[in-house]
């Protein structure tokens, strides 16, 4: 007598763990749907369709830095008006040769998963990964090294910049506005 309610307990155990599951897994399907609609349900930005006659806001970005501990940018936020072409001035200040940085421009909740692609992306591809998620990048900098970058306004919204080179991203970050 006794093993057969422990053999039902067992039984209704294993099924409230295996219903348990199932509708946890049901979950992270549904949130993966969605990331998956919100990439497609994205507006399409062309970095090379300079509006020649759009007003030009220029910005001056420092990535910074003599060791990890100290790396950052100098700006956590920046803010440009829609319809405006963007000159972005990237420069390091780092005098570290092992301190390379860059500016990455990445639709908002990727900048993580770009920054982890970029180091299967390479030094060859200046840490960047060939990803929709990357809107504008510039060149690897070494010490005192600067690129400027020329690209139209995104769409109106609120996106990210990282530093993709290996380890730096979860403290070389900010936000970028298009309002």
């Amino acid at each position: 007598m006794k093993s057969k309610p422990n053999t039902i307990t067992s039984l209704l155990l294993f099924c409230s763990i295996v219903l348990l599951q199932i509708s946890c897994g049901s979950s992270e399907n549904k949130t993966q749907e969605i990331e998956d609609s919100n990439t497609f349900n994205r507006p399409v930005y062309d970095v090379s369709n300079i509006d020649t006659s759009a007003p030009v806001v220029e910005l001056t970005v420092l990535a910074q830095g003599q060791d990890m501990s100290q790396m950052s940018f100098d700006m956590k936020s920046m803010e440009v008006s829609a319809g405006t072409t963007v000159k972005l001035i990237v420069k390091s200040t780092s005098p570290d040769a092992s301190m390379p940085h860059n500016w990455v421009l990445v639709h908002k909740g990727t900048m993580e998963s770009v920054a982890k692609a970029g180091l299967d992306a390479g030094r060859d591809n200046g840490f960047v990964p060939n990803s929709p998620d990357v809107l504008v990048k510039s060149k690897l900098l070494g010490p005192n090294e600067s690129d400027t970058i020329i690209f139209p306004a995104p769409p109106i919204g609120t996106y990210e910049f990282v530093c993709t080179y290996p380890g730096h991203w979860s403290i070389m970050n900010g936000t970028f506005t298009v309002k």
